[in-house]
């Protein structure tokens, strides 16, 4: 499976993330098919992150279980805040 996913941080920006998809790519046309994308995105952007990791391990630029335990305390204080879902 072929996927893309395009990250574009520039923190002197006013929106200073952009994330998008090539541009041969379809958009989702309904909700299903926004699902499955996104799931499949995630997956992919944790892959990265992981990938990151390994390559700071192994060099010696950072030790894999303090990066990842900042990864996993960053998304608890995410899960901490309150929810955005409209209510149905």
């Amino acid at each position: 499976m072929k996927n893309k996913i395009i990250i574009d941080i520039d923190s002197e920006r006013e929106k200073p993330l952009i994330i998008g998809k090539g541009s041969e790519y379809q958009p989702p046309t309904n909700k299903e098919e926004a699902k499955e994308m996104l799931i499949t995105d995630l997956g992919c952007v944790l892959d990265a992150l992981l990938s990151m990791v390994h390559v700071a391990d192994q060099n010696g630029y950072a030790d894999k279980h303090e990066l990842i335990e900042k990864a996993i305390k960053t998304m608890n204080q995410y899960l901490s805040l309150p929810s955005t879902k409209p209510i149905e």
